[in-house]
């Protein structure tokens, strides 16, 4: 099992509000002179580059916690896992993490499916799982101990269906999603929704990960009097959709997604192809959040990059889990029940709140690319 003790750090300490959080933390009952966090990620495979972005939020949440004296006086550790993406090797790296009595709480899974297999080991465990990046609704049923700070995919495509059909005016709807557990979940919620308010699926299309040729889907989209698509799916494949439009007779259409494909990357990949693309979001550069802002500097300052949206997640995730040690010690259920009594956390990725399934309740942003870069929009 390997431990890290992120050493890398050159950025300022925590907000003066977590710094008094930390310091002054109850008493903590830990067997060992550290504390520990779990941190399992896909950081090999398919999903491999989002994996390192969340190792980078949890690093920097956790360095920022030991630069200002830690919690009791006790450095924490990142104990890291890989599961590759994969769910065999998630439900794997549950056994491995849950069995280390030093770990106070775990970040992870990324992906939905991988969220899902260890969600039965934390919870026959009692240990705290949040996920910062499975939005499935099936992960609203895991269990007493698993929480996420990214919305399910009924919340953000209930609100994509109603700013699509309602405020833009869009009515004959394609759908583009990845084949796999998230992107068929996303894509079942965005045609309920959507057609719920009075819209119609016109066309809806599976595409593999890591693909590259779109000529086939989109040419199906072509022919179906589409007048918006939208993509379930991440960044990668979006650049390629949007620079592969123009060829297949769609220059021109609309394209909308979720906080999924807010990254930087997208605008690298897609250059001017995805000017125009409208997604929802709840982490945003352009934020007036001083939370906000003082995570980018201190991640862009590491990193040498901005962070994005699964960065973002993931530094709030690993916060939440440092918050609750710093207020009730290091007693696994007392650190559950203090997550799932959360009210008002004030993250980077907005105010959070959990309801009574582990779901964040907080309402997204709309944001389009205008000019190369993210902004937010009313419309």
């Amino acid at each position: 099992m390997k431990k890290r003790i992120s050493r890398r750090f050159i950025v300022s300490g925590l907000t003066a509000v977590m710094a008094v959080g930390l310091l002054t933390g109850c008493g903590s009952s830990g067997k060992s002179d550290t504390i520990e966090i779990g941190l399992a990620t896909p950081l090999t495979g398919a999903s491999a580059q989002d994996g390192q972005a969340i190792e980078n939020g949890v690093e920097l949440a956790v360095k920022q916690a030991n630069d200002a004296g830690g919690i009791d006086g006790k450095q924490i550790e990142v104990v890291v896992e890989d599961d590759k993406g994969d769910a065999s090797e998630a439900a794997t790296v549950a056994n491995m993490l849950v069995q280390n009595d030093n770990i106070v709480g775990v970040v992870g899974h990324f992906n939905s499916s991988c969220t899902l297999a260890g969600a039965t080991i934390y919870n026959d465990a009692g240990i705290v799982q949040i996920s910062p990046g499975s939005s499935a609704e099936a992960v609203s049923e895991a269990g007493d101990y698993t929480f996420r700070t990214i919305t399910t995919d009924a919340v953000q495509g209930r609100y994509l269906a109603e700013w699509c059909v309602n405020d833009l005016g869009y009515h004959n709807i394609a759908v583009l999603y990845e084949n796999d557990d998230y992107g068929l979940g996303l894509a079942d919620v965005i045609q309920r929704e959507t057609e719920a308010l009075g819209a119609t699926v016109v066309a809806r299309e599976a595409y593999e990960v890591n693909q590259t040729d779109f000529s086939t889907v989109l040419t199906k989209v072509a022919a179906s009097d589409a007048d918006v698509m939208i993509i379930g799916g991440l960044y990668n494949e979006t650049a390629l959709i949007a620079k592969q439009m123009g060829d297949n007779g769609l220059e021109g259409m609309q394209i909308m997604g979720v906080d999924a494909i807010y990254s930087d990357a997208l605008i690298e990949l897609g250059g001017d192809a995805v000017n125009g693309i409208k997604l929802t979001a709840y982490f945003s550069d352009a934020s007036d959040s001083e939370v906000t802002q003082s995570f980018i500097k201190a991640y862009t300052d590491e990193y040498g990059e901005a962070p994005g949206t699964y960065a973002a997640y993931a530094y709030d995730a690993a916060n939440i889990i440092l918050d609750a040690v710093a207020n009730v010690g290091t007693d696994r259920a007392a650190i559950r029940d203090y997550i799932a009594d959360l009210k008002d956390f004030d993250g980077v990725t907005g105010i959070t709140s959990f309801d009574e399934n582990g779901d964040v309740i907080k309402e997204p942003l709309r944001m389009e690319i205008i000019n190369g870069a993210f902004e937010t929009v009313d419309m």
